[in-house]
């Protein structure tokens, strides 16, 4: 059972006052986000796959980290060994600095950049000046090279 638009509630998916988790999208319900909000938890937002923690972590040295703790993911794992909540979306994407693919501290995650429109535009200069140096590496000399100084011209 998918939705198609979040005003198509003709399967009795979600109930009036329910929200999106703000990080995977699934549904909480009113009354749950409620008594977080209530409580004064930071994390209210989010569903339960998002705020679960795994009882077990292990500490170990890692080559240039040092010592380090990582966070096992408890729930189910895709082909490449990344965590993946309940709906089948990427738990805490992004890049694991200690290199363990199903790690969740937050600590080890470096998220992707989002692209701006500076960004973009500083990945087309840089891709214009490496052009330009390829174009000086392979490019035929033209000979003679004449230089006239300003005194010459008068």
């Amino acid at each position: 059972m998918t939705r198609t638009k979040d005003s198509d509630n003709s399967k009795g998916i979600f109930n009036e006052g329910d929200m999106f988790c703000e990080r995977c999208g699934q549904i909480i319900p009113h009354t749950t986000w409620e008594k977080r909000k209530s409580r004064g938890r930071t994390d209210w937002d989010h569903c339960t796959d998002c705020r679960a923690l795994p009882v077990k972590n292990y500490s170990w040295q890692h080559p240039i980290l040092g010592r380090i703790t990582c966070i096992p993911y408890d729930g189910e794992l895709d082909d490449l060994w990344r965590p993946v909540n309940a709906v089948g979306d990427l738990y805490k994407p992004g890049e694991r600095m200690c290199g363990m693919k199903d790690c969740v501290n937050t600590n080890h995650i470096v998220e992707q950049a989002k692209h701006t429109r500076y960004a973009t535009e500083l990945q087309k200069l840089l891709g214009q000046i490496e052009a330009q140096a390829h174009n000086k590496k392979y490019a035929k000399p033209s000979g003679k090279i004449k230089v006239e100084s300003a005194l010459e011209k008068n």
